[in-house]
């Protein structure tokens, strides 16, 4: 079995994305790694707006720097960032073989789940690495 080098967290802006992060903090903590909070933007696919693009970084980064802050708090290292595309194909990409990705369960039902996919299932399906499934 390989060492667990780095933990990382996709997150989107719900309120189990938070659990999530804390979960994934106190695990980095116990292990004495670091962790990195990823969040991917999808929407520049649908935007045409520059200006709406702008506003949705700047929100996300403020997000994000929120969630930075759990891991402060646990005395962590916990480095953010943004990345643009496919929310599971970026997630496998950025993710590396020694990782631990720790993800909320997607809550799509119904038609959202057919025609958008979950998220988490494409995840552990598809990563490199282990993956946590926080419920």
């Amino acid at each position: 079995m390989q060492n667990i080098k780095r933990i990382i967290i996709p997150v989107d802006d719900s309120e189990l994305s938070k659990e999530t992060v804390k979960r994934g903090a106190f695990l980095a903590k116990l292990l004495g790694i670091n962790a990195k909070i990823i969040s991917i933007n999808d929407t520049h696919q649908f935007m045409a707006s520059v200006v709406l693009e702008e506003k949705f970084r700047k929100e996300a980064t403020v997000f994000l720097e929120n969630l930075k802050k759990i891991g402060d708090e646990m005395g962590i290292k916990i480095e953010t960032e943004l990345i643009s595309g496919n929310p599971s194909e970026e997630i496998v990409k950025f993710a590396k073989e020694d990782d631990l990705i720790i993800i909320a369960i997607s809550k799509k039902k119904g038609f959202d789940k057919f025609f958008l996919g979950n998220l988490s299932e494409e995840v552990v399906r598809n990563a490199p690495c282990s993956v946590l499934v926080v419920k």
